[in-house]
């Protein structure tokens, strides 16, 4: 059964922006790779083959208008606990909650249920196999706060198919939708 999700592939130019966080002065993780930066919109889980055809078909029906993406500071999760995730923050402006809506809903229409907490839109920038221990982030957090990257022109998203591998997931396209330009 493949496992799904629908996200915005991030252009390469903010790719080398978000990157640039890269450092070692953070306890040893796992550093998303270039080709898995991305921001997820909806996490669907493993499907039947015939269930992934059914919401690739009904992501077609999402007409929302191209729009630019925000990413600034960073942030971990859980908020207020020992970190697994270090993130890299992406304001959730009126249009990237339209875009996010107009895909839950086509979603939807095929028997997909939403998430009940709340959307927080974010770029994983580095995963931990173990929660740190309190503070061991907190430096790096703290400079990095001010962070913010060019705004990137979002004119598509994806459905990917997620393969969990050792060294992270490879992500493959399924299908690529556009968004409405004016």
């Amino acid at each position: 059964m493949p496992r799904l999700l629908v996200a915005v592939d991030l252009p390469e130019t903010t790719k080398d922006q978000v990157l640039s966080l890269r450092q070692d002065d953070l306890p040893p993780g796992r550093w998303a790779r270039r080709e898995a930066l991305h921001l997820t919109l909806h996490f669907i889980g493993d499907v039947p083959e015939a269930v992934a055809r059914a919401y690739g078909r009904a992501l077609r029906q999402v007409a929302v208008p191209a729009f630019d993406l925000l990413i600034s500071g960073v942030g971990q999760f859980p908020i207020k606990q020992r970190p697994r995730v270090i993130w890299a923050g992406v304001q959730n402006t009126a249009p990237l909650r339209e875009l996010y809506e107009a895909v839950g809903a086509a979603l939807e229409s095929e028997g997909f249920r939403r998430e009940r907490r709340r959307f927080h839109p974010h770029i994983t920038l580095m995963r931990f196999k173990k929660p740190l221990r309190r503070g061991l982030a907190s430096r790096w957090l703290q400079a990095h706060l001010d962070f913010h990257a060019e705004p990137a022109r979002i004119e598509q998203f994806t459905l990917f198919e997620s393969q969990l591998q050792p060294g992270g997931a490879v992500y493959t396209e399924r299908g690529v939708y556009s968004l409405t330009t004016a």
